[in-house]
């Protein structure tokens, strides 16, 4: 394994060389960033190095590390590298990457999962169906009883319906609504039921639209230029209308003016 770089990485990180070395394949795990979800696609996660060994997430005072040699030497560099270099000493480099219990509270992981952007001119959610991927903090994301109920989700999700009805409630950048956040379930849709015929059209309209996506030949340009390919593949599909027309008849009207 070698440490991911980033040209956006500040001092004093950008000098520090790759941490290089050999982990454990039990503790590297696919990791999704913001950049890796676009809307009903999912692009290949990155590698992420998740010290949970099915029990618990383990530091370098924990004598069970000691049982995982490649991860032990790993990890323990990395919290020396840390250590030295950190703002403040008030948090280890364990409590930074599990703030709030963000990361604990991913295991065990659900069989299918939504993902959404925090934040952007437009909502992206995709749908994750693999259960051994750990969702990073730039990201929501929410468990789902099978694959119909996680559809009806991103359809709702990505729909030009539910965001006319949340741009009131982001905050703004200098020109544009920034952050989604949990704003989304503000909005008073309805929980997914398979006894509901437009939950299920929506569905089936969502599986759809992840066949679109799929097809969308995608350059490697910035991940917002691709998502904006995906949603110009959807419209002129049709199905990006069809979804929207179907999730405004579940949603409340916007306010007026």
């Amino acid at each position: 394994m070698r440490s991911q770089r980033s040209p956006n990485e500040k001092r004093p990180w950008k000098d520090l060389p790759d941490l290089i070395g050999s982990v454990e394949r039990q503790f590297v795990r696919p990791v999704h960033l913001g950049d890796t979800v676009l809307p009903f696609r999912e692009l290949p996660p990155r590698l992420g190095i998740i010290p949970w060994d099915g029990q618990r997430l383990l530091d370098g005072g924990d004598d069970r590390l000691n049982l995982y040699p490649g991860l032990a030497t790993w990890w323990r560099h990395a919290e020396q590298l840390w250590e030295t270099h950190r703002v403040s000493a008030a948090m280890s480099l364990l409590d930074r990457i599990d703030y709030q219990r963000t990361l604990q509270n991913q295991f065990p992981a659900a069989a299918h999962r939504v993902v959404y952007s925090a934040s952007g001119m437009y909502l992206a959610a995709a749908r994750v169906a693999d259960s051994t991927a750990v969702i990073e903090h730039k990201l929501y994301w929410a468990s789902t009883a099978d694959v119909n109920e996680a559809r009806y989700l991103i359809a709702v999700l990505n729909s030009q319906a539910l965001l006319d009805l949340v741009r009131p409630l982001q905050s703004r950048g200098e020109h544009n609504p920034r952050d989604f956040d949990k704003y989304v379930f503000k909005v008073p849709f309805p929980l997914f039921s398979p006894d509901n015929p437009s939950h299920n059209r929506l569905a089936a309209l969502a599986e759809r639209a992840e066949a679109v996506a799929a097809a969308v030949e995608l350059p490697a340009v910035s991940f917002q230029a691709q998502r904006r390919r995906i949603r110009e593949a959807l419209e002129l599909d049709g199905v990006g209308k069809e979804i929207d027309d179907q999730v405004r008849d579940i949603l409340p009207p916007p306010p007026p003016g």
